[in-house]
């Protein structure tokens, strides 16, 4: 069931993603086009307090014209990042908390059908706020918020919290009690 490629055109690129449009065969021999966005890598984290509340980042999306409630996030500075090195990164700057307990709870592909990019999502327990976090990136105009796990569960059960990766480490972590 494998297309094979046959030629590829880079229609666009910058320093994190490629898109590419790809001519292909399929196992029918017939022939089609593919575009595919090309992604570096992610990572995320569920962060998760002594108090068994999660903070989670409320923050304007472009794409989809909205704020959305997500846990923090970021894309890889290289494609042979760790992913945990990626995840502690990103809660210190977008919430400004820390942890010295993460583990890994599973990796999902965003958006199969069109990218490549594969998310490494983790959990970090007992996390506490830092004496001098680092500054957020000069673009991110990031709220951070803390809910009690239970309601933000309840929060995607609803439909408020629709962001893929934040309703994948939710429930993930709902349905385990890691």
């Amino acid at each position: 069931m494998k297309e094979k490629q046959l030629k590829r055109v880079i229609k666009y690129e910058n320093a994190f993603l490629q898109v590419v449009e790809d001519d292909v065969l399929l196992p029918n021999n017939k022939a089609t086009k593919r575009v595919v966005v090309k992604h570096i890598g992610a990572a995320c984290v569920l962060p998760i307090t002594k108090k068994h509340t999660v903070i989670l980042t409320r923050q304007y999306r472009y794409a989809i014209e909205a704020e959305s409630l997500e846990i923090p996030a970021g894309k890889k500075d290289t494609v042979n990042e760790d992913g945990l090195q990626c995840a502690k990164r990103e809660l210190e700057e977008e919430t400004g908390y820390t942890s010295s307990d993460f583990s890994k709870l599973t990796e999902i592909y965003t958006a199969i059908g069109f990218s490549d990019e594969l998310v490494e999502i983790f959990v970090a327990k007992d996390c506490v706020v830092m004496a001098s976090p680092p500054a957020q990136d000069a673009d991110e105009f990031i709220e951070t918020v803390e809910i009690p796990l239970d309601e933000a569960i309840r929060m995607v059960d609803d439909g408020e919290i629709r962001d893929a990766k934040t309703v994948v480490a939710l429930l993930y972590i709902g349905k385990n009690k890691v």
